[in-house]
């Protein structure tokens, strides 16, 4: 997304993209579709952290997740922010110099949530895996949370789950079709699987 926007920035309402992508407008609202997709990503991200792993973290320790439940809800503005900037640019004139510092704008909050991002990730790799580690869950119950989370995922990844894979490394994504195989339910293994097919 970030990439897009810089793209779309560059050419500044100029006719010079990607024939599929269509006009400037209809660029616009494909940009607007594969965001919403990609927040409806992460909110279901935040939502399987804050169902599943925080309550388990929260038995073996009280409060222990309430600066991770808070964090969650600092990037939601920023997001939702964005998704209304898209709007905004989506009615704009083309050709015109708020058009263009729309766009301008928009690609520095995208690089932004980009970085907030990041930063959130390596602080649940740094901070919260080493205590799900610390738990010392047998590997049933490793199991039980794995197909908990994706039974969360089944409504979502319904619809974006191509979108997901396609976004991994190929290194990634062979972690999680290990992740996929290694739960016992084998329907939802078979529907997952079906969803990659």
């Amino acid at each position: 997304m970030v990439r897009w926007s810089d793209d779309l920035v560059t050419r500044g309402g100029r006719r010079n993209g990607d024939p599929a992508m269509g006009s400037e407008r209809m660029e616009v609202k494909k940009f607007q579709k594969s965001y919403s997709q990609l927040l409806e990503v992460m909110v279901e991200h935040a939502q399987m952290e804050e169902r599943v792993v925080f309550p388990l973290l929260e038995t073996a320790e009280r409060g222990l997740c309430k600066v991770a439940n808070e964090e969650h809800g600092r990037d939601l503005p920023i997001m939702n922010g964005i998704k209304e900037d898209i709007k905004s640019i989506a009615v704009l004139d083309t050709g015109s110099h708020d058009y263009r510092e729309a766009l301008r704008n928009l690609s520095t909050r995208l690089r932004s949530l980009l970085e907030h991002s990041k930063e959130h990730f390596q602080e649940e790799e740094r901070d919260v895996l080493p205590l799900m580690e610390a738990l010392e869950l047998s590997k049933e119950q490793q199991l039980r949370v794995l197909e908990q989370c994706f039974n969360l995922m089944q409504g979502t990844h319904s619809d974006l789950f191509s979108s997901f894979i396609q976004g991994l490394l190929p290194r990634e994504a062979m972690q999680y079709l290990d992740l996929i195989m290694s739960c016992k339910e084998e329907k939802l293994v078979a529907s997952m699987l079906h969803r990659i097919i």
